[in-house]
């Protein structure tokens, strides 16, 4: 099972929400690795804000499952949509 990201990069155009990510925001609330195919141009190696699986592993794996952790993403990704 692994998360199905659409690769939009619509969360890498909303920093600006993001405090952990502040550091990243090019100033008008873009990721400054995010290139123009939408896709992170350090992906190997992005924050782990960045990660859904290793933000599960580390963080989340002994309050939710995988799956519901994957949905509450999906709903995230989804709201995130809605601001475009």
């Amino acid at each position: 099972m692994t998360f199905k990201c659409d690769c939009c990069g619509l969360c890498c155009r909303s920093l600006k929400k993001v405090p952990a990510l502040a550091n990243f925001d090019r100033g008008d609330g873009v990721c400054i690795h995010l290139r123009d195919d939408n896709l992170c141009s350090i992906y190997e190696h992005r924050p782990e804000i960045c990660n859904v699986d290793l933000m599960y592993e580390k963080y989340y794996s002994s309050i939710y499952t995988k799956e519901e952790y994957y949905k509450l993403n999906e709903k995230q990704c989804e709201k995130i949509k809605s601001w475009f």
